[in-house]
């Protein structure tokens, strides 16, 4: 634990007012009504020396007011001796974080106010995580959003269709906000199906193109057999891309690609012309990455600076990556993240949603052909995510079993079935040989055998 902050004399109530006067401007500019002055803001006028105070003003801005109105900081702090004056950094917290499983147990112990929005995670593991929010924090992360797709070069002229899903989670409603404060010609129809989107393409004449990474593939897809209409500019999300299957989708469209990073939880982040890395919102999130290896590559840890009603102190995302501190040439002082690397937990990405072992356990449970001994492999066959159920069945056939597998995720999980029918992936069943998937004295349930780059 850091030792306690010496006490307040003027020069440091000085310095306080003025690191404070410019986080409070920085703010303002950010959140105001035009996306320019905040992309000029974030792209040439700010240092990473200034972009360092104006994290530390904000960090013990929210350590303070986590520790009076939170109940669940409020009690994590007592627990652990905190004395939250003398935090000048979250890594001084040391082992304490915010995990997945205490917003799930515990969400409403996190508010700071009474909220006003609602999402929840798209995670299909059991219980869902929801996030509170203000309007004003809505309004604040669209912004910024904003900001991201202005870097890109989409522009009031574009002609925008995004199908970033609409459900409990965030991504349609804010892509549709971020869109409208580009003053952008738009049209949000969510995650329909791809040939619906595909109909009408060149009736709108549509030149920019935001959705799932799975979602495009398939509308990708239709545009090699059938003719694709010209587009601008494509932005994806919710996956990661690797780089043949971006290639595939560049030549199709004759378009560039970028992609953004984003959670329901509230982190996001944006590519630039470079395509180096995710360009972080690090005014309005403190980034850490927890037991690095030695090429700096960990588990990305956040807390947040400007949210005052569901705050989080060190948050466990899950995802594995880097954090890249080479200046980027197109002149942003925000860190990049790296591609990611994977996931701490074994949470996979399928169809643009999070799945984990959990679903399928939940599934096989329920399906009287498969025995105990059973895995799921996700891989590729061309540039579609295949689904392949791995099982060693304990009577009857695999036609019954595979019935059987398809009628309990129907019912039970209809956003993964959805994207099933959508034709973001397929689902395939494999019988394999009694005692054949246990080789080591723990079965790995979900393997992902898609490759990286």
């Amino acid at each position: 634990m850091a030792q306690p902050a010496p006490a307040s004399g003027g020069e440091a109530a000085w310095r306080r007012w003025i690191v404070g006067g410019v986080a409070s401007t920085v703010a303002n500019l950010v959140n105001g009504r035009s996306v320019e002055t905040a992309y000029r803001l974030a792209s040439r006028a700010s240092s990473p020396a200034t972009l360092h105070s104006i994290q530390a003003w904000k960090l013990r801005r929210t350590l303070h007011h986590v520790a009076r109105h939170s109940a669940f900081y409020r009690r994590l702090f007592r627990q652990r001796g905190v004395d939250v004056a003398s935090i000048s950094h979250p890594a001084e917290l040391g082992d304490l974080f915010t995990t997945p499983q205490d917003l799930v147990d515990h969400a409403e112990d996190f508010l700071c106010r009474p909220p006003q929005v609602l999402y929840e995670t798209t995670g299909t593991s059991g219980r869902r995580k929801t996030l509170y929010y203000s309007y004003d924090e809505v309004e604040t992360a669209t912004t910024l959003m904003a900001v991201g797709l202005y870097h890109v070069g989409i522009r009031a002229r574009d002609r925008v269709i995004s199908t970033s899903d609409y459900h409990y989670w965030s991504g349609g409603p804010w892509f549709a906000r971020a869109v409208t404060k580009l003053g952008s010609f738009g049209a949000f129809p969510g995650k329909i199906a791809p040939e619906e989107v595909y109909r009408r393409l060149a009736d709108h004449r549509y030149d920019v193109l935001i959705g799932d990474v799975s979602w495009i593939l398939r509308l990708t897809e239709l545009a090699r057999e059938q003719g694709a209409p010209p587009l601008r500019l494509i932005v994806g999300a919710s996956e990661g891309l690797p780089r043949r299957s971006r290639e595939f989708i560049e030549e199709v469209w004759g378009a560039r690609m970028f992609m953004c990073y984003g959670s329901t939880e509230g982190a996001g982040g944006m590519e630039c012309r470079f395509r180096s890395g995710y360009h972080l919102n690090e005014f309005g999130f403190l980034f850490e990455i927890i037991d690095p290896d030695a090429d700096g590559t960990g588990e990305l840890v956040f807390t947040t600076l400007d949210r005052t009603t569901m705050p989080l102190i060190r948050y466990r995302i899950g995802d594995v990556a880097k954090l890249i501190e080479d200046p980027c040439e197109c002149g942003i002082v925000t860190r990049r993240l790296s591609p990611l690397r994977g996931r701490s937990d074994e949470i996979i990405m399928l169809g643009g949603e999070g799945v984990a072992p959990a679903l399928f356990e939940s599934i096989l449970n329920e399906v009287p052909e498969a025995s105990g001994n059973w895995q799921v492999a996700i891989r590729r066959d061309g540039h579609r995510d295949v689904c392949e159920l791995r099982l060693e069945l304990d009577g009857g056939d695999l036609a019954g079993a595979a019935q059987h597998v398809q009628d309990v995720l129907r019912a039970k999980f209809d956003t993964t079935w959805k994207d099933h029918q959508l034709g973001l992936f397929d689902l395939r069943f494999t019988e394999v040989p009694r005692g054949s998937l246990r080789q080591e004295r723990k079965l790995r349930r979900v393997v992902d055998e898609r490759e990286r780059d």
